[in-house]
């Protein structure tokens, strides 16, 4: 199992990244840093059990081949997580966790790490062309959240972290 990492520091407390992700404005904006995506249905918070309904592109470049993906929140954890799992989607595993860390010694900045575990078909192969995918969906992604605070976002880490499965 291979885990997908987007971490990045915002100079903002992580109470008001969080809040940006809780209030509805955060999933409008969010969505369209991936083109093409219908969104079929909201969730009406970040609540354990709250679904996503999106019609995605099965392939980037090729908009009119679109594919079901059921996201289901399956953690909830105030200001620190939270986390939706792939019910029905184009990945064999697609579990996302949105963590809200503090920055030592600077109250009011904040790390936002994106971690997706995945699998995809033909992984490990397929991990090579999936990562420019992620890379860019979650730097536009850094950046809209950025750019609602009306400042920057420094990348910290960007890449692949095996899991240990024992």
């Amino acid at each position: 199992m291979e885990t997908f990492i987007f971490r990045s520091q915002f100079p903002v407390t992580k109470e008001q990244l969080f809040q940006f992700h809780e209030d509805p404005i955060g999933f409008s904006t969010l969505m369209t840093a991936n083109p093409g995506i219908q969104v079929k249905q909201k969730p009406k918070s970040l609540a354990v059990g709250e679904v996503a309904i999106l019609k995605v592109p099965l392939v980037p470049m090729i908009p009119f081949l679109y594919v079901t993906w059921i996201a289901k929140h399956t953690i909830y954890e105030k200001n620190k997580m939270f986390q939706d799992n792939q019910e029905k989607g184009p990945f064999k595993k697609f579990l996302h966790s949105h963590v809200f860390l503090d920055v030592e010694d600077k109250p009011n900045e904040s790390i936002l790490s994106d971690e997706v575990q995945i699998s995809f078909y033909l992984w490990p192969i397929s991990k090579y062309f999936i990562y420019p995918i992620l890379y860019l969906m979650f730097r536009k992604r850094h950046q809209m959240t950025a750019a609602y605070f009306k400042t920057n976002f420094r990348l910290i880490f960007s890449g692949y972290s095996r899991t240990v499965i024992d």
